[in-house]
């Protein structure tokens, strides 16, 4: 897997919960997940490379462990250079940080809205003029606002679209939801707050973050279009080959997909129906 990773190669790294429920195995372990859920799970962490726009890197880890030495492994073992953590809410934690950093691990870890590490004057200001500047982001403009190492963006469009559903919700009485709160928390909507070490500009550690949606396609793949969101492997050996196989599928599977979007056919074409048909695509030698 290491042929697959340049010097120079532009690394994205994520985790998702695969279910497992042997009772042979120690790797599986009762663990949170992205649904809430606390069954017994392992752990993938992989990488992608938004270079390549394919999966590079994976490895097996135990599911009740979600720690950066887990991330600095990972690192280490593929011998990635310039590895960027790009993770989700939910790691954004005062420990996690402080691991991070320690590792001398690179990283693009959005905040939490209620973050006391974001400085939110300027978006109470209601003036465009108080930001740093703006850039363009499919079309529309993106201000932001840059204090050390926290990096902030309003998008207009989803400011306007958070407060049309916050209203929506509290005009049909939604619990939790009222105008007394909206004038509170007016001037979070539309925002956007990333911590970076990368020393990347706004613009370029925004479209960083942005391209984590590349990699939790590779998870949607990996679930929907392989129908691999759960391992019935009985032995921890079974699960490598089993997780091994599903890497060379993801390869697989991407090349398709590259292909098909390099001739700009994407949008006529499902993957799912494209591998469906090359299902029946036989050698004659075979």
């Amino acid at each position: 897997m290491q042929g697959f990773i340049g010097d120079d190669a532009n690394i994205l790294f994520d985790g998702t919960a695969i279910v497992s429920n042997s009772d042979k195995m120690t790797v599986n372990r009762i663990g949170y997940n992205a649904h809430g859920d606390f069954n017994p799970q392992f752990n993938l962490m992989y990488a992608f490379s938004a270079d390549e726009m394919q999966p590079v890197y994976y490895r097996v880890i135990a599911g009740n462990v979600r720690d950066v030495t887990a991330l600095s492994l990972t690192l280490e073992e593929s011998g990635m250079k310039n590895g960027v953590i790009v993770a989700d809410k939910g790691f954004a934690s005062e420990a996690n940080f402080k691991d991070i950093e320690s590792a001398k691990i690179q990283y693009v870890i959005p905040l939490k809205r209620n973050s006391s590490e974001i400085d939110y004057t300027t978006f109470k200001s209601g003036s465009k003029s108080t930001f740093d500047g703006h850039f363009m982001f499919k079309g529309r403009p993106i201000w932001f606002v840059q204090n050390g190492n926290i990096y902030s963006y309003l998008d207009p469009d989803l400011k306007a679209d958070e407060e049309r559903g916050y209203l929506c919700a509290a005009e049909r009485g939604t619990d939790g939801y009222t105008v007394e709160k909206f004038h509170e928390k007016q001037h979070e909507f539309g925002s956007i707050t990333l911590k970076s070490n990368t020393g990347k500009t706004a613009k370029e550690t925004f479209l960083l973050y942005k391209q984590r949606r590349e990699i939790e396609q590779s998870f949607d793949f990996l679930k929907n279009l392989l129908d691999q969101d759960k391992s019935y492997m009985q032995s921890e050996k079974s699960l490598e080959s089993w997780a091994f196989i599903n890497h060379i599928a993801l390869l697989l599977c991407y090349k398709v997909y590259n292909l098909l979007k390099s001739k700009e056919l994407i949008s006529q074409y499902s993957i799912a129906d494209f591998l469906s048909q090359l299902k029946y695509i036989k050698s004659p030698t075979a």
